[in-house]
């Protein structure tokens, strides 16, 4: 899904819709980093969001179902299916990391980064030429 108004290329899948299992920070960046070296979709700079980034797909209004069946507001353009929550880039300096309810609408920072159990949507940021 291409954000013209932020510059940003989203994954229209993410890592439960993909892996079938929760992940952990590292395997959340292992997952963008694996696009990358695959080039998929033809680009070869796919990252985790910011925590500013993950806010600007959500939307109150917007409604899919999630992989339990339940609501989650993000555009349908995104496949359905996927996980609840997203997790954002490690918080610099800081062995910590966002994570985004997409139920919701709410950020956690929960402690430990290995510990975590979410989904990862990846992102690239659209350079113009």
């Amino acid at each position: 899904m291409t954000d013209t108004e932020n510059n940003l290329m989203w994954n229209k899948t993410d890592s439960m819709n993909e892996l079938k299992k929760w992940v952990n920070y590292q395997d959340s960046a292992d997952y963008a980093r694996s696009l990358s070296e695959k080039k998929f979709a033809g680009y070869e700079n796919w990252r985790l969001p910011t925590r500013d980034e993950i806010a600007t797909i959500y939307d109150k209004s917007w409604i899919i179902k999630d992989r339990f069946g339940k609501d989650i507001h993000i555009n349908e353009i995104f496949a359905p299916g996927g996980g609840f929550s997203m997790i954002a880039q490690q918080v610099p300096g800081r062995m910590r990391t966002w994570v985004f309810n997409i139920r919701d609408g709410e950020y956690t920072q929960p402690d430990g980064l290995w510990t975590l159990a979410e989904s990862a949507r990846a992102v690239r940021t659209i350079h113009e030429d």
